[in-house]
């Protein structure tokens, strides 16, 4: 069985091991027999390792789980939503200030195609699987090259990032690239 300690000695050895890395983990609130003190707990964990990234949901009973045919929903679906808007808002505000950390850097950055606000940029995934938002142009193929290209899905690209939210980066492109060539 994990203690909360020994979790938090393993997250502080990931850190130390591999500087910058992002974490993410799923939370479900309301659990069969959750208290107070256990809701507690839980947010203090989130401001401990602050997350990256992190997908909270709320209980429900599903037919096949063990749960369902052993346990009783006893947390009252007011306090299921009370709690995880509380979640929400920790997770937020320590994301939030994990992404602020990457402004003014450089990131490696996985082209996945046009994002879902606008047209006009585009979306991929940082090496710490961030979402990262950058308009669409054409960029320079290497950093000492004068050719340009339009980016495409698939490419990977060295993107400046100028701001965050707490679900994603933004940033100007700078340059075409490669897993090999990025040193970031």
């Amino acid at each position: 069985m994990y203690t909360r300690e020994a979790y938090l000695d393993l997250v502080e050895n990931i850190r130390k091991t591999i500087p910058g890395v992002s974490l993410s983990s799923d939370f479900i609130t309301g659990f069969c027999g959750e208290t107070e003190d256990d809701h507690q707990q839980t947010l203090s964990l989130l401001q401990s390792v602050k997350y990256n990234t992190g997908f909270l949901f709320a209980y429900s009973m599903r037919k096949k789980t063990h749960a369902y045919h052993r346990l009783k929903d006893d947390v009252p679906t007011e306090v299921k939503k009370r709690r995880l808007q509380e979640l929400n808002t920790v997770f937020r505000e320590e994301a939030s200030k994990m992404n602020l950390k990457a402004v003014g850097t450089n990131q490696l950055v996985l082209v996945e195609g046009v994002s879902k606000k606008s047209s006009k940029d585009l979306c991929g995934r940082s090496d710490g699987n961030i979402r990262v938002i950058f308009p669409a142009m054409e960029i320079s193929t290497h950093s000492s090259s004068s050719s340009f290209a339009e980016i495409k899905p698939g490419d990977y690209i060295l993107v400046k990032i100028t701001d965050t939210s707490y679900q994603s980066l933004r940033g100007i492109p700078l340059r075409h690239t490669s897993l090999k060539d990025s040193a970031v």
